[in-house]
């Protein structure tokens, strides 16, 4: 089956991503973010928040090579990037596919909103805008029963 979804989301597993886990019979979940990585609190909770599915937590640089294996298994992977900054990190060392779907982006500092429960500063307009011109397609969809927003039309 391997990856079925790309997702950006700073709450990484929560109600929203599991509505899409559920409808897309997810089995396995990789979060990616080197920080949570290296917190195992932190990993004990998406565990526990995946409920019946199993997770990997790792940094940008290791999760090259789990994406890759997940390509050819039989599991119903999602992937999911806490930060859009563990994406274009991904992105800049040649990291590709077709979409991501943002869902959630959240205020903090200077970041204005721009749809719901997505929030931008300058760096993460140039940060996406990067990411996009690397020939991904980003689109904000908090829910599946919600409209698609590409994501161009918010970081003009």
């Amino acid at each position: 089956m391997a990856i079925l979804q790309y997702r950006l989301d700073g709450r990484m597993l929560h109600g929203q991503v599991s509505t899409f886990a559920t409808y897309l019979r997810i089995d396995h979940f990789i979060v990616v973010n080197e920080k949570i990585a290296n917190d195992d609190t932190q990993v004990m909770l998406l565990e526990l928040a995946a409920i019946d599915a199993s997770v990997d937590v790792v940094s940008p640089e290791d999760a090259f090579d789990l994406i890759e294996e997940e390509e050819d298994s039989d599991d119903r992977t999602m992937v999911v990037f806490k930060e859009i900054s563990d994406l274009k990190e991904m992105v800049e060392k040649g990291f590709t596919c077709d979409e991501v779907d943002i869902s959630g982006v959240y205020a903090r500092g200077d970041r204005e909103k721009v749809a719901a429960c997505f929030f931008l500063d300058a760096q993460d307009r140039e940060d996406l805008k990067y990411i996009m011109d690397k020939g991904i397609k980003l689109y904000h969809q908090i829910q599946n029963d919600l409209k698609k927003q590409d994501v161009a039309d918010l970081v003009k």
